[in-house]
């Protein structure tokens, strides 16, 4: 205390050595005490019974002594640097010296304030009080006496009246209708649309039923629940759920039914509590499984928590996570309660009939999984922090939980707990199956057929034996065995330990091994290339048949200027050369170089010189052949050779590409082809056997013991399933000694399950027939059962019902606002995602109220609220000040009262779709999975892919929707949106198809004509005289400029170049 008394001292003389100025409370201190005070000396939080909202209430606590700022409680405690600091740090900083000095002169001065009546109670904010439909004010027509028919009207027209505003009259019909159309369809009117003479109301009537409007609002609301496509890492899947379209998919239905919009709600928000076995409510949970995240379960539930309550109640509970909301009467304990609604919820994909790979499609929906899942409050918002001694029970904040309905958990039916129990999942799983089957069953006879066209041999020591009875053989070539080697030819002779051939010829001169060298062997020769003609190659023929025919051989070759080592082959006479056994290196002539050659069945592996060189394949061996070392076009002197089987152990390296099939690799087809069919019997015998036992254990009035006979057949057909897996996993390992180990431990695991099925005692498992989203990147889909639990909490159900109660006072309100934010251009209430105590009352709020009501009356239907809002003489009015009364300009130039129509920009999708539609390109199909985007498709941009990894490039230039939250677009101008235009691929190839439709459409082919029809497709009026002959003297200038032959081209170019600088003008781009 004593080092705050000697602060406060220090802050008086710094503070008193400056010239007082003069300090406005409401502009000055009461935002400065509303920031850093009012959350707990305010409406909602009275600590040390103190609050400091009004002057009054501060002179009631005692906490300023007007006139003097010393003996002020307040400013003592704002300026301490002790534990009493206000506000204390975990709240918020401490007041800046600039802060300091106005809070000090203001109490010096007299603590001037207007007289304010003290806040009302957090309860009574016009955002928490009941909606209660308002009486329509009675209010005549001006122009016609009579009665305003539309409540929007009326509501408007008193409050202009009182201000004495003027209207601007109706807009053009044209322009109205462009209008209502772009608003209600996202897609602007042809020609003949524009001249549509019907009635107002049936145009809207019309475009409101149409599939057109539910695409184009679906967008809007998808921008509001923040629709994502997944995204991660690669196959990884780390935000968002595959086929996620489902979902949207579902908005758009739902808009088309014109289903309720607290139906909407409660089927995004408990869509498998309210009908678990209808897959078309199930899609609406993609609401929350949207906000999946794999890495961070807090983070996907706070995600969650504060969605739902931005986008349905208008509320920032997120505000209240590390402690009690500083606004609004939200509580740090209403924050974990909300959690613990959502606790128990996991991700996952259910099957979808025909479709077995969930890769392709599946549908994203929700489901309780862990009921008994705790929650704790985190201190400080702190996961790593839990507070076990703050019980936390599932419910709603205590200000609105006086209607909350009772959590009553819900019992499933077998069709949602266990999806391998569906009909459609047997059989699109059978038929799979079988297909397996078959195309196991023709595997095996095409194999069955190759291996029938092998050569038919006698029967003689096989490949094995041979290598076990050859013996190695080392050769210094001191002499010659005559037994062992042949010398063919002239010009051989042995000179100091070396055998040389000193003849340069091309396969006359060889060295034979008399006996057959081992299948697969090793081997090693140190030799010279003494000299040559041409090629000067040393070959080493192995494989090779008594005509010469056929052989597979290695050479070196010292012919410049591309010296090498060759791996080649002879068949039918006639040598090969692939360039996989090629490799270049520098041989010399009368250097001695040591060549080793290893070959196991088709694969060769070459040294030279102890470095390796290549590994590649042979085409095929012989099952025995000779082995013999010649010249060709060479000179050559032989040092040492060492020749053996090649050890069963010694390491190759793998050649690229596949090994091509041989005798033995073909029989060994046949062997792995019989297995697999084996292994595909059973597993359809094990499928057929558990579908049978999940159709018993899952059925209502099952007899027990066939219920117990079933699930013991099926467990032993899973078993014979998983060995017969086994056996197959085993031949395909080959020599691989970690597959060969993962198969033996499965045979192993089945040979246990087998015989414990056997002796009544095993267990089966049901069909598995969904996919669960992994809870951590360490799960993996084993880690998950085939069934779940076979009842949900009812929690998310229990707050769907609550949001969507006809006295919750937000949920209503909130909806109409996004409403009319999206017809009118901007909303009632301005801060659309938060209803707080911060949001001041509208100046509309009669309005907004009546609008509410009215969508509740109505069934919560939202084309109603539409027809209303787009039937008003309001919504009709001209968006141009040109003329517009000077007194009402002055007195609302923001158009807070709606005397004219405000004008809007285009969203991004709006733009794009209607360049398509006015060119005649656009795809209209609906649903389905979304595309890639861009230039080159044509589907509507709704269908686009939309997330953190794929976004369209010429959506993103006009403000396209923010993945992590878009409760109101943003309307910017900046100049990548011109370019857009002007040079995009979309606005060129559209432009001329445009051109080409107009052209097409009408019966008079002169520039003046094509210049109006031009003007009323794309702006939706008629050009005025200066702007008709700027747009013909910029035709005539192109073709006169123009270097195409024909007039035609000439005047079809420069019609396609004005269209382009149409679609260019701000009055195109702009909803008016």
């Amino acid at each position: 205390m004593q080092a705050s008394k000697l602060l406060l001292a220090l802050t008086f003389v710094a503070l008193c050595g400056q010239p007082a100025a003069a300090v406005d409370y409401l502009t000055d201190i009461k935002p400065m005490l509303e920031t850093k005070c009012y959350s707990c000396h305010g409406a909602l939080k009275q600590e040390a019974d103190l609050r400091l909202e009004t002057r009054a209430l501060m002179l009631e606590s005692d906490s300023i002594v007007p006139g003097n700022a010393a003996e002020s409680l307040l400013f003592e405690r704002v300026c301490s640097t002790d534990d009493d600091r206000m506000p204390p740090p975990e709240d918020g900083a401490a007041l800046k010296p600039a802060e300091l000095e106005l809070l000090k002169a203001w109490i010096d001065a007299g603590a001037v304030a207007p007289d304010e009546p003290p806040p009302a109670a957090p309860d009574q904010h016009w955002s928490f009080l009941t909606v209660e439909k308002p009486p329509i004010p009675k209010i005549s027509d001006s122009a016609s006496d009579s009665a305003i028919a539309n409540p929007i009207d009326s509501f408007l027209q008193v409050r202009r009246e009182a201000l004495q505003l003027q209207v601007q009259p109706p807009a053009d019909r044209p322009l109205a209708l462009r209008r209502l159309y772009l608003d209600l369809i996202g897609l602007p009117p042809t020609s003949e649309q524009l001249r549509d003479a019907r009635p107002w109301d049936q145009i809207v009537d019309e475009l409101l039923a149409s599939p057109e409007h539910a695409q184009r609002w679906a967008r809007h609301w998808m921008d509001i629940w923040r629709y994502s496509d997944w995204y991660g890492l690669g196959a990884q899947l780390r935000n968002s759920q595959k086929h996620i379209w489902h979902w949207r998919d579902w908005i758009v239905e739902s808009l088309q039914a014109d289903k309720g919009y607290d139906q909407m709600v409660m089927e995004m928000l408990a869509g498998d509590e309210l009908a678990p076995s209808d897959p078309d409510v199930l899609r609406a949970t993609g609401f929350l499984a949207r906000n999946y995240y794999l890495f961070n379960r807090t983070t996907w539930l706070d995600s969650t928590i504060e969605h739902t309550g931005k986008a349905f109640l208008g509320l920032t509970l997120n505000c209240a996570k590390c402690h009690d909301h500083k606004y609004d009467p939200i509580t740090h304990v209403d924050y974990y309660r909300m959690r613990a609604i959502f606790e128990p919820h996991q991700v996952r994909l259910d099957p979808v009939p025909g479709e077995t790979n969930f890769e392709k499609d599946g549908l994203p929906r929700v489901f309780d999984d862990h009921l008994q899942a705790e929650t704790f409050l985190h201190l400080r918002g702190d996961p790593t922090k839990p507070d076990p001694d703050t019980e936390i029970t599932p419910g709603v904040p205590a200000l609105l939980a006086s209607f909350a309905p009772p959590v009553a958990p819900v019992d499933l039916p077998a069709w949602a707990y266990a999806p391998g129990s569906r009909d459609y999942v047997a059989r699109d799983q059978l038929a799979e199956a079988k297909q397996r089957v078959v195309a196991a069953e023709s595997e095996l006879q095409a194999a069955e057929q190759k291996a029938a066209q092998l050569p038919k041999t006698p029967e003689t020591t096989s490949a094995a034996d041979d290598e076990a009875e050859f013996a190695a053989i080392e050769e210094s070539f001191d002499a010659l065995d005559p037994k062992r080697w042949e010398l063919v030819g002239e010009g051989w002779r042995f000179e100091e330990g070396k055998l040389l051939q000193t003849i340069s010829g091309r396969d006359s001169h060889f060295l034979h091994l008399q006996t057959p060298h081992p299948r697969d062997f090793d081997l090693t020769c140190q030799y010279t290339t003494t000299g040559g003609d041409t090629y000067k190659s040393v070959m080493f023929r192995f494989d090779d048949s008594a005509d010469g025919q056929f052989n597979n051989y290695v050479y070196s070759s010292a012919h410049e200027p591309a010296p090498k080592i060759q791996v080649a082959y002879a068949r039918q006479g006639k040598s090969n050369y692939p360039g996989a056994g090629r490799v270049s290196r520098q041989i010399a002539v009368g250097k001695e170089y040591k060549l080793r050659i290893a070959v196991r069945d088709t694969l060769i592996n070459v040294w030279l010189d102890d470095k390796f060189l290549l590994a590649t394949h042979l085409p095929e061996r012989r099952e025995s052949g000779r082995f013999s070392i010649s010249g060709f076009d060479a000179t050559l002197a032989l040092n040492h050779l060492t020749l053996a089987p090649l050890a069963a152990d010694a390491k190759l390296q793998a050649a690229k590409g596949k090994a091509p099939a041989t005798p033995a690799t073909i029989k060994q087809a046949v062997e792995i082809a019989a297995a697999k069919l084996q292994a595909a019997r059973a597993a359809e015998a094990s499928l057929t056997a558990t579908i049978a036992a999940d159709q018993l254990r899952f059925a209502e009035d099952a007899d027990e013991a066939a219920t117990t006979a079933a699930a013991s057949l099926a467990a032993l057909r899973q078993a014979e399933s998983l060995q017969a897996a086994a056996e197959y996993e085993l031949l395909l390992a080959g020599e691989d000694g970690n597959k060969r180990k993962a198969a033996e431990a499965k045979r192993a695991k089945a040979e246990k399950q087998r015989l414990a099925a056997e002796a009544g005692k095993g267990k089966y498992k049901s069909v598995r027939a969904s996919k669960k989203a992994l809870e951590t990147p360490e799960h993996n889909d084993s880690y998950y059962g085939a069934t779940y639990p076979s009842q949900s909490t009812g929690r998310r159900l229990a707050l769907a019902r609550w949001i969507t109660d006809r006295k919750n006072p937000l949920t209503a309100r909130v909806a109409v606002n996004h409403l009319w934010a999206r017809h009118f251009g901007t909303p009632l209430v301005e801060s659309v995602f938060d209803f707080g105590l911060r949001a001041k009352p509208p100046e509309h709020l009669a309005l907004l109220d009546y609008l509410a009501a009215e969508l509740m009356e109505s069934g919560w239907s939202m084309r109603h609220l539409h027809r209303m809002m787009v039937t008003s003489q309001t919504y009709q009015l001209s968006a141009s000040t040109v003329d517009a009364d000077a007194t009402t300009l002055a007195a609302d130039p923001t158009n807070a009262f709606y005397w004219r129509m405000n004008t809007r920009r285009m969203q991004s999708q709006t733009v794009r779709d209607s360049l398509l539609h006015l060119a005649g390109e656009l795809d209209l199909t609906a649903g389905g999975p979304s595309v890639d985007p861009g230039p080159k498709s044509r589907r509507r941009s709704l269908y686009f892919k939309h997330s953190r990894d794929q976004q369209d490039k010429f959506l993103s230039m006009f403000d396209d929707a923010d993945l992590l939250q878009c409760y109101l677009r943003n309307e910017s101008i900046v100049p990548q949106q011109a370019l857009a235009m002007a040079n995009s691929e979309l606005s060129l190839t559209m432009s001329e198809k445009i051109a080409q439709r107009i052209g097409d459409a009408t019966s008079d082919p002169s520039l003046a004509s094509f210049i109006d029809q031009a003007f009323l497709t794309l702006l939706a009026r008629l050009p005025a005289d200066p702007e008709r002959q700027a747009c013909a003297d910029f035709c005539r200038q192109l073709v006169d400029r123009s270097t195409l032959e024909s007039a035609a081209e000439r005047d079809a170019r420069a019609r396609q170049r004005l269209i382009h600088a149409l679609l260019n003008h701000n009055d195109y781009i702009s909803i008016r």
